[in-house]
Formats: C-alpha cells, sequence, structure tokens
C-alpha cells in the first residue's frame, strides 16, 4: 500500500510517456493510463494498440477517450481560421493550452484521480505560493516553451516524472526494463495531424479552396506592385522560398492582407521588429513584471533568448519591448516569458 496519490498518465503509445509510467509506479504511485483519440491519419490507430498492451505489460488499467470531434472543432477548426487570417497558427500550443490538459484533467476527477501526468520534458517548482513551469534539463528535449498557458490551479495537480531525464536516459530506462521495441520508437515532429507541408492539409480541409485560394499581388512597401502569388493562405510572415518570384535580390514575407489578398515582401533588413503586442495572454503573476529587461523573450521553440520587458496594456494584451532587434515575428505564433529558467507566462504574436 500507498500514501500517494492516484494519477492519470496521458499515453500516446510512445517511448517518453511509456517510461513515465514506469518512474511513476517505482514512486509509489497508484497509475492509471488514459489514451486521447485526437487525429488518425487513414483509420491509423496503432498507438492505441500499443498504449493499451504496455499498461497491460505493467498492470495499470487503461482508458480510451475519442476526442476527435472536439479537437476537429477546436484545433482543426483554429489552423484553418488562423491561416485564413493571415497569421501563422500554433496548434501545439493551442491543444496545450485549451484541450489537452483540460481533459485530462476532467478525466482524473471522473476516474478519482487527484494527480494528472504526461511524458513532457519539463519541471514544475513552488516557491512563494506560486506554481512555475521551468526547463527540463534536456535543452534538446524541453518542452517548457508549449505550456506556457497552464494555470495555477492545474499546475498545483500535474506531475512530470522525465524533467529531470535526457531522451538517451528515457531510451535505457525502458530497455533496460526489458521494453525494447518501446525504446526503440521513434520521436513524433510537428503537429499531429500535418506532417511536412501544410499547404495540402489546408486545402483539403475547405469546401471550396477556390473562395479562399486565388492569386494576388506582391508589393513592396510602399504599395508597388511586383508581381503575383498563388493566394496569401499559402504564404507565411518571414517565409524566403518557394515565393514564385525572381527579383534579383533575397525577399521575405513581411506582411500578409487577407482582406486584399496582397502580400507584402522586404529585404531582411526591414523584416526586424524592436516591439510587438501579444493576446490571449497567460501570467503566472503580474506582480513579476517591471521596466526593466530583465526577462528573456523567446518566439521561437529553440536557440533564441532574447532580453526585454513585458508592459501589460489591459487584460487582453500586452506589449513587449526587447533590447535588440528580432527578424520576423509572426502572427499568430507565440511569445513566451522566461527568467532564471522558469516560464512566467506567454500568449500569442497580434
Amino acid at each position: 500500500m500507498t500514501n500517494k496519490p492516484n494519477v492519470l498518465l496521458g499515453m500516446s503509445g510512445g517511448t517518453d510517456s511509456s517510461v513515465a509510467a514506469i518512474l511513476l509506479l517505482q514512486q509509489g504511485y497508484d497509475v492509471t493510463g488514459i489514451t486521447f483519440r485526437f487525429w488518425e491519419h487513414e483509420g491509423e490507430n496503432q498507438h492505441l494498440e500499443d498504449a493499451a498492451a504496455f499498461c497491460g505489460q505493467l498492470g495499470i488499467k487503461h482508458h480510451i477517450y475519442d476526442a476527435r470531434d472536439v479537437f476537429r472543432e477546436k484545433i482543426i477548426g483554429y489552423f484553418v481560421s488562423e491561416y485564413l487570417s493571415g497569421k501563422t497558427p500554433f496548434p501545439c500550443a493551442k491543444c496545450n493550452n485549451e484541450l489537452k490538459w483540460k481533459l485530462l484533467l476532467e478525466e482524473a476527477d471522473r476516474l478519482g484521480c487527484e494527480k494528472v501526468a504526461m511524458g513532457h520534458y519539463a519541471n514544475i517548482i513552488h516557491d512563494d505560493g506560486k506554481f512555475f513551469i521551468t526547463e527540463g534539463v534536456d535543452a534538446e528535449k524541453d518542452q517548457s516553451f508549449f505550456l506556457w498557458g497552464l494555470k495555477q490551479e492545474q499546475l498545483a495537480r500535474i506531475l512530470f516524472p522525465l524533467g529531470k531525464m535526457h531522451k538517451t536516459s528515457t531510451r535505457k530506462l525502458a530497455a533496460d526494463h526489458g521494453f525494447k521495441s518501446v525504446a526503440e520508437k521513434k520521436d513524433s515532429l510537428g503537429a499531429c495531424f500535418c506532417k511536412g507541408d501544410y499547404r495540402p492539409f489546408l486545402k483539403s480541409q475547405l469546401t471550396y479552396p477556390e473562395k479562399h485560394i486565388f492569386s494576388g499581388n506582391y508589393v513592396d512597401k510602399t504599395g508597388k506592385v511586383l508581381g503575383t502569388h498563388s493566394g496569401y493562405p499559402m504564404f507565411t510572415v518571414g517565409q524566403r522560398r518557394g515565393l514564385g518570384i525572381y527579383l534579383n535580390k533575397a525577399v521575405f514575407v513581411k506582411k500578409i492582407d487577407p482582406d486584399k489578398n496582397e502580400i507584402t515582401l522586404a529585404p531582411l533588413k526591414d523584416m526586424y521588429k524592436t516591439s510587438f503586442e501579444i493576446e490571449d495572454y497567460n501570467l503566472v503573476d503580474s506582480a513579476l513584471f517591471s521596466s526593466d529587461f530583465d526577462t528573456i523573450i523567446r518566439i521561437r521553440y529553440r536557440k533564441q533568448n532574447t532580453p526585454g520587458n513585458v508592459t501589460i496594456l489591459n487584460d487582453k494584451k500586452i506589449k513587449i519591448t526587447l533590447s535588440e532587434p528580432l527578424e520576423s515575428i509572426a502572427p499568430g505564433q507565440t511569445a513566451v516569458f522566461y527568467r532564471n529558467g522558469r516560464v512566467l507566462g506567454g500568449g500569442f504574436i497580434c
């Protein structure tokens, strides 16, 4: 018997969540696994079978939750509408903020589980009455960037068993426990529903693609027409390759105007900004911010850390001022705030 609480573990059938189950059991938790059906390519459901079989080997209960309808509505719908609005969506952040953890916690309540967990490479600390997401020790796998939207009441119930592990150690642990096939599973990359180029998928989700995707003008910053493009949803801010226009110099997508079906092109020197705004934000505590440039602003998942300050304009928007210019700040993507490895919050670039 153990005094540790029941925990509901989100299991994808992959290496990370499987090893998380092993670790939680070793730590004395009463573990129940759950696998969500979010998106399945052509009926592919091997992940369901793998997760169920692994739970059977461990002797723990396993549940399957069919969330395909709500996923299509909230995540696929968001993905499509963002591109049609001239933005660059970030579906993983949207899913973590508004769907995945929400469903996991609701099911935990239904099943009587006090805690929830997933196989993320991140950590949580409790300091001065607040919970903070902190970076995982494996810098190449750290997933704190995706978790800025989690609320305090959610963080109070979340466990991250892999936060202090490297991926090589995760694979070794699975192999050492006799789960060779689990240890050798490939990592999933990109959005679960859209592998590779997003354009064919976007077209497939539109009932009448020709209503949204048709030729328009490339212009420069003065409005001068430079040529034509194939339709604004096929392009993203910061894009350089695949523009289909040749101007004897490198140009990038600087701005997308859906109403005019117009794309502004600019040289790299015009792609830099020192300030921008975010919306739909979440903060651990607004009192953590000041006019000092003491916050690390991250707009990209890896290898970008820029000091800046965070000014709360109102309950809907925040202004970010950077200590040095950043290029290709794309509306629709996320900005995440860090200090000393702690996530202080984040939001969607607008």
